[in-house]
């Protein structure tokens, strides 16, 4: 029978999301802690005993007694699931005594992993964790696994938080000013590891068949096509390639939607929809990046559009407005006030938007002062 387990990372249990209200923030992060009970729903239903987290289960190395304990009395509830913590760079087992108090509270199916030592899960399974001892370590942690040694025919299984090549990077997941210490991608091969669960980086990336990062089971920022998930590996046998399995997990989703304006009558808002993909939109944190070319009137209706659309989302975030091509017919300028000086400084910006002389931000901002002139004159009362 083949060896299952859940492989998951990044939970950064009690993270602040001040950019956002009060009442939004503290849902994202209470969401952190619900989904561990969708990671124990999940190993459940796939028939697995272990859930293997890489690393910074919690944001900080000092979370408060209920950010502590809270998230402990979930995974004790699933009493059939054993569950391996281990230390990463948000929360080193370091000098502020966070994993003794884990260790001093925990129920007895979570284990903390601080040692770097091969640890025996099940009967000829063995797993080798990699823990942070402090956030600046300045090493790869990963390199004692080549020299470790377990029973003959055993499954090794490495346990481990960083960045392979580019992962990790600022822009890709981790904040400025942290280590970037780098793991081989040929890790799982140098250390004859039948599987190498990573964790660091916050969307799903597969390094090669051995070697993974599942992202996190509830995102965090804007990203295109990424989901809050954790993934179901399954290994017949030592030297058996294994099976990988997304298994979706989030509450929230945070996609980056591309809106791209023609002057045709395509009816955007739809495409924005489908780009939601139907989720319920009070879940969804969505990013809008606008670009493309349209009318007066239809900008009109796609701002209306964005405007509900934001009050039904949990929010809404809108790029690139300034960078559409607003096309000004007469027939718009007519809809001013023919003798005043709203239509004068509509056929001036309109000039300026289209003067090739001027630099590509001057003309940008002539374009953003037009549809503001527009949607203000659209609703204003007529003069008496």
């Amino acid at each position: 029978m083949a060896f299952r387990f859940i492989h998951t990372a990044d939970w950064q249990l009690g993270r602040r999301f001040g950019r956002f209200d009060d009442a939004l923030s503290g849902q994202l992060s209470a969401q952190r802690t619900e989904a561990i009970t969708r990671i124990a729903r999940a190993a459940d239903q796939h028939d697995c005993a272990h859930v293997l987290v890489a690393g910074d289960v919690w944001d900080t190395t000092t979370p408060g007694n209920a950010v502590l304990r809270q998230p402990l009395d979930v995974m004790g509830e699933n009493p059939g699931i054993t569950w391996w913590l281990l230390p990463g760079n948000h929360d080193a087992d370091g000098p502020d005594g966070l994993w003794d108090r884990v260790e001093a509270i925990a129920p007895t199916n979570v284990r903390a992993l601080r040692t770097a030592a091969p640890v025996e899960i099940e009967p000829g399974v063995h797993l080798l964790p990699a823990p942070w001892a402090r956030i600046h370590h300045g090493e790869d942690l990963t390199r004692w696994m080549e020299a470790a040694e377990t029973p003959d025919g055993a499954i090794r299984i490495g346990l481990a938080h960083g960045s392979i090549k580019t992962f990790g990077t600022k822009d890709e997941g981790r904040a400025s000013g942290e280590t970037t210490e780098v793991i081989p991608p040929d890790r799982a091969a140098t250390a004859r590891l039948d599987y190498l669960a990573l964790g660091d980086w916050h969307g799903r990336a597969g390094i090669n068949a051995r070697t993974h990062y599942p992202g996190t089971p509830e995102p965090d920022r804007f990203k295109a096509g990424d989901r809050g998930q954790v993934l179901l590996v399954e290994i017949d046998g030592p030297g058996a390639e294994p099976r990988v399995t997304d298994i979706p997990t989030a509450q929230y989703r945070w996609p980056v939607i591309s809106a791209t304006l023609r002057v045709d009558g395509s009816d955007v808002g739809a495409d924005v929809e489908r780009q939601i993909e139907g989720s319920a939109a009070r879940h969804t944190l969505a990013e809008i990046h606008v670009s493309g070319e349209t009318t007066v009137a239809e900008w009109a209706a796609f701002e209306a559009y964005l405007a509900e659309l934001t009050d039904r989302c949990a929010h809404v975030e809108i790029r690139g407005a300034s960078t559409v091509d607003l096309k000004v017919v007469a027939e718009d300028l007519d809809a001013l006030d023919a003798q005043g000086s709203v239509r004068a400084a509509a056929e001036e910006l309109r000039a300026r938007r289209e003067d090739m002389s001027l630099s590509e931000a001057d003309r940008q901002l002539a374009g953003e002062a037009l549809r503001l002139l527009f949607g203000f004159a659209a609703t204003a009362e007529p003069a008496r």
